[in-house]
């Protein structure tokens, strides 16, 4: 039996050298995504990145490996993979110096792509853990034939800041992920209703839930549910294009906050957004929505990254502010018109994002003296960005103050601005100043609030801001890059 039991041992370990012994091991997927500031915004570096079964416990270890492992880091773009068993996860980052995000309910079959916004933290002095979340009204899986009725609870250290609720889609501010639901300042939203005609989603999609706390950590959670597609007609006719251009890119050179629902200030960073703007299929309010396909250079195939509910609105806008556009990198959109099983042709536009850039404020240059009265102002744009660049320069006098302040027209292709081209605003619009000079030994400020780059005007696919301090709302608003204060001489 001694010697049966050998020449078993020594065949098996034999195998197992060469290679013909193999143990099975559990199918596995990719969970993969970038982790940005906030929608749009700028990559979150060096994060940590973890993932475990919803039904079990956070990994203790921090073993980082390419081919399998539940932990890894983001890199210099907020990317991050992880190779994990086939299941439900939750998959969650931390990072010092930020607020915790997590996310539940992300399904490993192939590759789960989710991406995760994680925000610095808004006081390092209070809890970093994220809110507990409870969810009523829906289930993994569930069929829906209309509006549903659910409620959302939230609880944690930290006090409740802002719950959303959306189909196919991860909520947050109305600028980059209307329509949704918003509740503000409670821990519950009581029972509400949720339209999937609202959202133009049919056949599988998700109902999904982000809760942020006082303290700016975030949990969202997913649900996959199916929804009962409309019955489907003959024909859908597709939408139309509009007057401006269909697919328009917009890089920020500055980041938006989000220091409230809507943007509102811009720290340091770069933002990327593609604005959609078409007209209605002539079956529009009949139909079920509009499907946004995307394909940027390099990929194979066009993959659907959106759904927009019809409305009967003449016109319709959806940003996109995926963390896959890249300055460079030209973006193909192709959008049709749907309802049940029948889509309409498409119509398609690209666009290629432009760098950011800034603006150097030259002369008169901050606090420099002895002035001329008629000074000439100057600017550097660093780089040059696009083919054309717009500005706008305001004066101020600043100890005394006017009742009026200078300004110039928009200046196109110049990076110069004469006395004589400043005119007094509001009272005398393009009309010249009451002054032949601005007064000795007095204090001014001078500074541009609009620096925007395009690839072509006005008809432009693309733009680059550097500044815009509420000039146009065609871009969310941004700080003035620089102010410039001087004095003049004795004339």
């Amino acid at each position: 039996m001694l010697r049966r039991f050998l020449i078993v041992f020594v065949v098996l370990s034999g195998l197992a050298l060469s290679g013909c012994l193999f143990i099975k091991a559990p199918p596995t997927g990719v969970i993969e995504g970038y982790v940005t500031n906030h929608l749009s915004g700028e990559p979150v570096v060096g994060a940590l990145v973890r993932a475990w079964p919803v039904d079990g416990e956070a990994p203790r270890y921090t073993v980082i490996s390419d081919y399998y492992g539940a932990t890894t880091v983001t890199n210099s773009e907020g990317y991050y993979r992880l190779v994990v068993p086939e299941g439900l996860y939750v998959v969650e980052v931390r990072k010092e110096g930020h607020a915790t995000s997590r996310v539940e309910g992300v399904k490993v079959g192939s590759t789960a792509r989710v991406d995760i916004v994680q925000k610095p933290v808004f006081n390092p002095n209070w809890p970093v853990e994220p809110p507990e979340v409870t969810v009523n009204g829906v289930t993994e899986g569930m069929t829906i034939t209309g509006p549903i009725e659910i409620s959302i609870e939230a609880r944690g250290p930290n006090d409740i800041q802002l719950i959303y609720a959306a189909f196919g889609k991860m909520p947050g501010a109305s600028w980059l992920t209307a329509p949704r639901e918003v509740f503000s300042g409670t821990y519950s939203t009581g029972t509400f209703t949720l339209d999937p005609a609202e959202y133009g989603v049919s056949g599988e999609t998700t109902i999904e839930i982000v809760v942020y706390d006082q303290n700016d950590n975030r949990t969202h959670v997913i649900y996959r549910v199916y929804v009962q597609p409309a019955e489907t007609p003959a024909t859908v006719a597709a939408p139309s294009y509009t007057t401006v251009p269909l697919a328009r890119a917009v890089t920020l050179s500055k980041q938006v906050a989000f220091m409230s629902l809507e943007p509102q200030a811009a720290p340091a960073g770069a933002n990327i957004y593609v604005e959609l703007r078409w007209a209605k299929s002539p079956d529009d309010p009949d139909i079920t929505g509009y499907r946004i396909y995307r394909k940027l250079a390099g990929e194979a195939d066009f993959r659907l990254i959106y759904t927009v509910g019809a409305t009967g609105a003449d016109t319709y806008t959806y940003r996109d502010g995926s963390p896959d556009l890249k300055v460079g990198v030209q973006a193909t959109y192709r959008i049709t018109a749907y309802k049940g099983e029948a889509e309409s042709d498409y119509i398609e536009a690209s666009t290629t994002p432009l760098p950011p850039w800034e603006v150097r404020l030259l002369e008169p240059a901050d606090e420099s003296t002895g002035v001329s009265l008629t000074p000439t102002f100057r600017w550097e744009p660093s780089p040059v960005v696009g083919t054309v660049q717009r500005y706008r320069l305001w004066l101020w006098d600043a100890v005394h103050g006017w009742g009026w302040a200078l300004i110039s027209p928009v200046l196109q292709n110049t990076t110069t601005c004469s006395w004589s081209q400043l005119f007094v605003y509001p009272a005398y619009p393009t009309a010249g100043t009451p002054w032949e000079r601005l007064q000795p030994n007095r204090t001014y400020e001078w500074y541009l609030d609009y620096a925007v780059a395009f690839d072509a005007y006005p008809n432009w696919t693309a733009a680059s801001v550097a500044v815009n301090d509420g000039v146009t709302t065609a871009f969310p608003t941004v700080l003035p890059a620089e102010m410039a204060q001087f004095t003049t001489g004795e004339g």
